[in-house]
Protein backbone atom coordinates (compact mmCIF):
# COMPACT_ATOMS: atom_id res chain seq x y z
CA UNK A 1 0.00 0.00 0.00
CA UNK A 2 2.81 2.38 0.84
CA UNK A 3 4.44 1.68 -2.53
CA UNK A 4 1.20 2.53 -4.33
CA UNK A 5 0.88 5.81 -2.41
CA UNK A 6 4.52 6.64 -3.14
CA UNK A 7 4.03 5.90 -6.85
CA UNK A 8 1.00 8.17 -7.12
CA UNK A 9 2.82 10.92 -5.17
CA UNK A 10 5.74 10.81 -7.63
CA UNK A 11 3.35 10.87 -10.59
CA UNK A 12 1.49 13.89 -9.20
CA UNK A 13 4.79 15.70 -8.49
CA UNK A 14 6.05 15.06 -12.05
CA UNK A 15 2.76 16.26 -13.50
CA UNK A 16 2.92 19.46 -11.44
CA UNK A 17 6.48 20.15 -12.68
CA UNK A 18 5.40 19.64 -16.31
CA UNK A 19 2.41 21.94 -15.74
CA UNK A 20 4.66 24.62 -14.24
CA UNK A 21 7.04 24.39 -17.23
CA UNK A 22 4.16 24.69 -19.69
CA UNK A 23 2.74 27.63 -17.76
CA UNK A 24 6.14 29.35 -17.70
CA UNK A 25 6.55 28.91 -21.46
CA UNK A 26 3.06 30.27 -22.04
CA UNK A 27 3.86 33.44 -20.07
CA UNK A 28 6.18 34.67 -22.82
CA UNK A 29 5.77 35.50 -26.48
CA UNK A 30 8.00 32.97 -28.21
CA UNK A 31 9.48 33.77 -31.61
CA UNK A 32 10.96 31.46 -34.21
CA UNK A 33 14.52 32.18 -35.38
CA UNK A 34 17.16 30.56 -37.55
CA UNK A 35 20.44 29.20 -36.20
CA UNK A 36 23.19 30.74 -38.37
CA UNK A 37 26.16 29.25 -36.51
CA UNK A 38 27.11 27.23 -33.43
CA UNK A 39 30.50 26.44 -31.96
CA UNK A 40 32.17 25.55 -28.68
CA UNK A 41 35.25 27.48 -27.54
CA UNK A 42 37.68 26.74 -24.72
CA UNK A 43 39.86 29.43 -23.14
CA UNK A 44 42.76 29.03 -20.74
CA UNK A 45 41.85 30.56 -17.35
CA UNK A 46 44.97 29.78 -15.29
CA UNK A 47 46.62 27.09 -13.19
CA UNK A 48 45.27 25.45 -10.04
CA UNK A 49 48.27 24.83 -7.77
CA UNK A 50 48.31 22.52 -4.77
CA UNK A 51 51.38 21.95 -2.60
CA UNK A 52 52.13 20.37 0.76
CA UNK A 53 55.23 19.88 2.91
CA UNK A 54 56.05 18.16 6.19
CA UNK A 55 59.11 18.33 8.46
CA UNK A 56 59.98 16.14 11.45
CA UNK A 57 62.93 17.06 13.69
CA UNK A 58 64.09 15.54 16.93
CA UNK A 59 67.26 16.27 18.90
CA UNK A 60 69.90 19.00 18.97
CA UNK A 61 73.28 19.62 17.35
CA UNK A 62 76.15 21.98 18.00
CA UNK A 63 78.54 23.30 15.34
CA UNK A 64 78.42 24.95 11.92
CA UNK A 65 76.53 24.06 8.72
CA UNK A 66 77.02 24.68 5.00
CA UNK A 67 74.17 24.18 2.50
CA UNK A 68 74.46 24.15 -1.31
CA UNK A 69 71.48 23.95 -3.71
CA UNK A 70 71.84 22.93 -7.37
CA UNK A 71 68.65 22.50 -9.35
CA UNK A 72 66.23 20.34 -7.36
CA UNK A 73 68.90 18.86 -5.05
CA UNK A 74 70.30 20.31 -1.80
CA UNK A 75 73.53 19.25 -0.08
CA UNK A 76 74.08 20.12 3.59
CA UNK A 77 77.31 19.68 5.54
CA UNK A 78 77.52 20.06 9.32
CA UNK A 79 80.42 19.98 11.78
CA UNK A 80 79.87 19.20 15.40
CA UNK A 81 77.80 16.85 17.49
CA UNK A 82 74.36 15.86 16.12
CA UNK A 83 71.82 13.48 17.58
CA UNK A 84 68.24 12.64 16.67
CA UNK A 85 66.33 12.34 13.36
CA UNK A 86 65.23 14.80 10.68
CA UNK A 87 62.75 14.06 7.86
CA UNK A 88 61.58 16.66 5.33
CA UNK A 89 59.24 16.00 2.38
CA UNK A 90 57.62 18.38 -0.09
CA UNK A 91 55.23 17.62 -2.95
CA UNK A 92 52.75 19.49 -5.11
CA UNK A 93 50.74 19.51 -8.33
CA UNK A 94 49.52 22.01 -10.94
CA UNK A 95 46.32 21.57 -12.98
CA UNK A 96 45.38 23.80 -15.94
CA UNK A 97 41.91 25.35 -15.72
CA UNK A 98 39.84 26.13 -18.83
CA UNK A 99 36.56 27.92 -19.37
CA UNK A 100 34.24 26.43 -21.99
CA UNK A 101 31.60 28.47 -23.82
CA UNK A 102 28.83 27.39 -26.20
CA UNK A 103 28.38 30.20 -28.76
CA UNK A 104 25.25 30.65 -30.87
CA UNK A 105 24.31 33.07 -33.65
CA UNK A 106 20.51 33.28 -34.01
CA UNK A 107 18.69 35.33 -36.65
CA UNK A 108 15.31 36.74 -35.71
CA UNK A 109 12.83 38.77 -37.74
CA UNK A 110 14.61 42.10 -37.20
CA UNK A 111 17.75 41.28 -35.20
CA UNK A 112 20.70 38.90 -35.25
CA UNK A 113 21.75 37.79 -31.75
CA UNK A 114 25.33 36.74 -30.95
CA UNK A 115 25.19 34.78 -27.70
CA UNK A 116 27.47 32.84 -25.38
CA UNK A 117 26.64 30.28 -22.68
CA UNK A 118 29.33 29.24 -20.20
CA UNK A 119 29.39 25.51 -19.43
CA UNK A 120 30.50 25.50 -15.80
CA UNK A 121 30.74 21.74 -15.26
CA UNK A 122 32.43 18.99 -17.24
CA UNK A 123 29.12 17.15 -17.60
CA UNK A 124 27.16 20.26 -18.63
CA UNK A 125 25.52 20.15 -22.04
CA UNK A 126 25.08 23.17 -24.29
CA UNK A 127 22.06 24.12 -26.35
CA UNK A 128 21.15 21.25 -28.70
CA UNK A 129 20.35 22.92 -32.03
CA UNK A 130 21.20 22.40 -35.69
CA UNK A 131 22.90 25.02 -37.87
CA UNK A 132 20.46 26.35 -40.51
CA UNK A 133 17.63 24.91 -38.42
CA UNK A 134 14.91 26.79 -36.54
CA UNK A 135 14.71 27.49 -32.81
CA UNK A 136 12.15 29.10 -30.50
CA UNK A 137 13.33 32.00 -28.35
CA UNK A 138 12.35 35.14 -26.45
CA UNK A 139 14.41 38.10 -25.22
CA UNK A 140 14.54 39.21 -21.59
CA UNK A 141 16.90 42.18 -21.26
CA UNK A 142 20.44 40.98 -21.97
CA UNK A 143 19.36 37.33 -21.80
CA UNK A 144 18.08 35.12 -24.59
CA UNK A 145 15.86 32.21 -23.60
CA UNK A 146 16.13 29.39 -26.13
CA UNK A 147 14.04 26.22 -26.38
CA UNK A 148 16.34 23.67 -28.03
CA UNK A 149 15.62 20.50 -30.00
CA UNK A 150 15.36 18.52 -26.75
CA UNK A 151 12.61 20.89 -25.56
CA UNK A 152 14.99 22.15 -22.85
CA UNK A 153 15.07 25.85 -22.05
CA UNK A 154 18.48 27.55 -21.88
CA UNK A 155 19.17 31.07 -20.62
CA UNK A 156 22.18 32.48 -22.45
CA UNK A 157 23.91 35.86 -22.48
CA UNK A 158 23.55 38.19 -25.45
CA UNK A 159 27.00 39.50 -26.41
CA UNK A 160 25.84 41.63 -29.33
CA UNK A 161 22.69 42.52 -31.23
CA UNK A 162 22.81 43.40 -34.94
CA UNK A 163 19.78 45.11 -36.43
CA UNK A 164 18.86 43.83 -39.87
CA UNK A 165 18.60 46.50 -42.57
CA UNK A 166 15.70 46.55 -44.99
CA UNK A 167 16.55 46.57 -48.75
CA UNK A 168 15.54 50.25 -49.00
CA UNK A 169 17.79 51.21 -46.09
CA UNK A 170 20.71 49.26 -47.55
CA UNK A 171 20.34 50.96 -50.94
CA UNK A 172 20.09 54.42 -49.36
CA UNK A 173 23.18 53.81 -47.23
CA UNK A 174 25.15 52.62 -50.24
CA UNK A 175 24.12 55.73 -52.20
CA UNK A 176 25.24 58.08 -49.43
CA UNK A 177 28.76 56.71 -49.18
CA UNK A 178 29.14 56.23 -52.97
CA UNK A 179 29.21 52.46 -52.74
CA UNK A 180 27.07 50.25 -54.95
CA UNK A 181 24.42 48.22 -53.13
CA UNK A 182 25.52 44.74 -52.18
CA UNK A 183 23.96 42.18 -54.49
CA UNK A 184 23.94 38.40 -54.34
CA UNK A 185 24.16 36.05 -57.28
CA UNK A 186 21.65 33.31 -57.91
CA UNK A 187 22.48 29.77 -56.97
CA UNK A 188 22.84 28.83 -60.64
CA UNK A 189 25.33 31.64 -61.36
CA UNK A 190 28.50 30.41 -63.11
CA UNK A 191 30.74 32.61 -60.90
CA UNK A 192 32.79 30.54 -58.43
CA UNK A 193 32.28 31.21 -54.75
CA UNK A 194 33.96 30.20 -51.50
CA UNK A 195 32.92 30.15 -47.85
CA UNK A 196 35.03 31.76 -45.10
CA UNK A 197 34.39 30.33 -41.62
CA UNK A 198 35.89 33.02 -39.37
CA UNK A 199 36.32 32.62 -35.61
CA UNK A 200 38.30 34.64 -33.07
CA UNK A 201 39.71 34.49 -29.57
CA UNK A 202 38.00 36.22 -27.81
CA UNK A 203 34.70 35.96 -29.78
CA UNK A 204 32.20 38.69 -30.80
CA UNK A 205 34.74 40.65 -32.87
CA UNK A 206 33.84 42.68 -36.00
CA UNK A 207 34.64 41.11 -39.38
CA UNK A 208 35.54 43.29 -42.37
CA UNK A 209 36.11 41.90 -45.86
CA UNK A 210 37.64 44.27 -48.40
CA UNK A 211 36.86 47.15 -46.01
CA UNK A 212 33.14 46.31 -45.60
CA UNK A 213 31.58 45.09 -42.35
CA UNK A 214 29.99 41.67 -42.84
CA UNK A 215 29.24 40.41 -39.31
CA UNK A 216 30.77 39.25 -36.05
CA UNK A 217 32.76 36.24 -35.03
CA UNK A 218 31.95 33.43 -35.23
CA UNK A 219 30.43 33.71 -38.73
CA UNK A 220 30.53 31.99 -42.11
CA UNK A 221 30.64 34.42 -45.06
CA UNK A 222 30.31 33.64 -48.77
CA UNK A 223 32.71 35.53 -51.08
CA UNK A 224 33.57 35.43 -54.78
CA UNK A 225 36.72 33.62 -55.82
CA UNK A 226 39.84 35.76 -55.93
CA UNK A 227 41.92 37.81 -53.51
CA UNK A 228 40.31 39.39 -50.43
CA UNK A 229 41.50 41.45 -47.48
CA UNK A 230 40.13 40.08 -44.18
CA UNK A 231 40.30 42.12 -40.97
CA UNK A 232 39.05 41.16 -37.49
CA UNK A 233 38.64 44.03 -35.02
CA UNK A 234 37.64 44.26 -31.35
CA UNK A 235 37.94 47.17 -28.95
CA UNK A 236 40.99 46.82 -26.73
CA UNK A 237 42.77 44.43 -29.09
CA UNK A 238 45.16 44.87 -32.02
CA UNK A 239 43.66 44.48 -35.51
CA UNK A 240 44.13 41.02 -37.03
CA UNK A 241 44.37 41.09 -40.86
CA UNK A 242 45.19 38.69 -43.65
CA UNK A 243 45.20 38.77 -47.45
CA UNK A 244 43.65 35.57 -48.75
CA UNK A 245 43.14 34.17 -52.24
CA UNK A 246 40.32 31.64 -52.54
CA UNK A 247 39.05 29.56 -55.45
CA UNK A 248 36.21 27.62 -53.83
CA UNK A 249 35.24 25.35 -50.96
CA UNK A 250 35.37 26.37 -47.29
CA UNK A 251 38.32 28.08 -45.62
CA UNK A 252 38.55 28.18 -41.81
CA UNK A 253 40.24 31.16 -40.15
CA UNK A 254 40.87 31.61 -36.42
CA UNK A 255 42.02 35.10 -35.41
CA UNK A 256 44.05 35.13 -32.18
CA UNK A 257 43.60 38.74 -31.02
CA UNK A 258 46.33 40.33 -28.93
CA UNK A 259 45.23 42.67 -26.16
CA UNK A 260 46.61 46.21 -26.32
CA UNK A 261 48.47 47.18 -23.16
CA UNK A 262 46.86 50.04 -21.23
CA UNK A 263 48.68 53.36 -21.68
Amino acid sequence: MRRVILFFSIAIFAASIAANVDAKQADHQWSVGKVLDENRARYFAGMLNNSSSSTTENGTWNGSANSTSIGNSTTTQANGDYSGTRNTSTYGSSIPVYRVYDNLVIEGDNTVYITSERLRWRWSKGTHVAVNGTVRYYVDGRKLHVLDDDNKEHTIEILKEIKKDSPATTAASAHLDNRPPITTQADNSPAAQASLAIDSTPPAADIEIDGAFVGNTPSTVTVASGSHQIAVKKKGFAVWSRTLTVTGGTVHLNAELERIAAQ
